[in-house]
C-alpha cells in the first residue's frame, strides 16, 4: 500500500481529496496524473488491495475511487466496508468490466457511482465532482436485468434487492423489514455475492455489450420514506 500523510477531512477552499484503489500500478499512475491535472482535485492516498486498512483510509477522503477487480477481496466488498463506517465518503466503482449487472451489485453494496474505465478522462473528473457534491453517478438499470438478478435471490432477499435498487436508504429498508441495520448489511453481503459478476471468470470486455446508460435519471424510489 502506498500512502501519503492524510490531511483532516476537507476544509473550505481545499481541493477535493480522492483515495484511489486499484491493483494495477499503471492504472493508479494514469488516474493520479489525471487528477493532478485538475486544480480542484488531489489524490491523498492509494492502495492496491481491499482490506480493513484500505477502508480506514477512506475516512480521510472526500471521494473514494475503487476498482472492482482487486485480487482476493473485490471492490464491492471494500465499498460495503467503507459504507458501514461513520461518515463515509461517496464511492465510485471504476471498472473495465462495468455493465448493468455490476452496476446493480454496486448499488446494493452502497456505491454512489459506477463508471467504465473506457470512459473519457473528462467523465472521470465529472463523476468525482458529482459525488463530492452528494449527487449520484449511476446508470439506469434495464428492467430485464433487474428481473434476472432478482430471480437468483430468495423471496426475502428479493424484497431487499428491489428496495435498494429503487433508491431506498439502508435505514429505511431496515425499518420497513423491522430488522437492525447490521442485520440488513449481512443480507446485503449475501445479495451482492449472489448477483455480482465473478471476477475470476470475467474475460475481456465484450464490445457488443450495451453501454451504461447515463442519459436517463436514476429511477425514483418506488417505496416512499416514512
Amino acid at each position: 500500500m502506498t500512502t501519503h500523510v492524510p490531511a483532516p477531512r476537507r476544509s473550505a477552499g481545499l481541493p477535493i481529496h480522492v483515495v484511489l484503489v486499484d491493483d494495477h500500478p499503471a492504472v493508479r499512475h494514469g488516474v493520479r496524473q489525471l487528477i493532478s491535472s485538475q486544480d480542484d482535485l488531489v489524490t491523498i492516498a492509494e492502495a492496491g488491495r481491499a482490506s480493513q486498512a484500505t477502508a480506514e483510509l477512506a475516512r480521510w477522503a472526500d471521494v473514494a475511487v475503487i476498482d472492482y477487480h482487486l485480487g482476493g477481496r473485490d471492490g464491492l466488498w471494500l465499498t460495503q466496508e467503507i459504507k458501514q463506517r461513520p461518515s463515509p465518503p461517496p464511492v465510485l466503482v471504476y471498472s473495465a468490466f462495468a455493465d448493468a449487472t455490476l452496476a446493480a451489485a454496486a448499488i446494493v453494496a452502497g456505491a454512489d457511482g459506477v463508471l467504465s474505465k473506457t470512459a473519457l478522462a473528462d467523465e472521470v473528473t465529472i463523476a468525482i465532482r458529482r459525488l463530492f457534491h452528494r449527487r449520484q453517478y449511476l446508470p439506469a438499470i434495464p428492467e430485464p436485468t433487474i428481473a434476472a438478478l432478482r430471480a437468483r435471490l430468495t423471496p426475502n432477499d428479493q424484497a431487499i434487492f428491489s428496495m435498494l435498487i429503487h433508491g431506498l436508504e439502508r435505514a429505511d429498508v431496515a425499518a420497513r423489514l423491522e430488522i437492525t441495520v447490521p442485520e440488513l448489511d449481512a443480507r446485503r453481503r449475501q445479495i451482492v455475492r449472489a448477483i455480482a459478476p465473478n471476477p475470476a471468470s470475467t474475460g475481456l470486455p465484450d464490445p457488443s455489450r450495451a453501454r451504461l446508460d447515463y442519459d436517463r435519471p436514476r429511477r425514483q424510489p418506488r417505496f416512499p420514506a416514512g
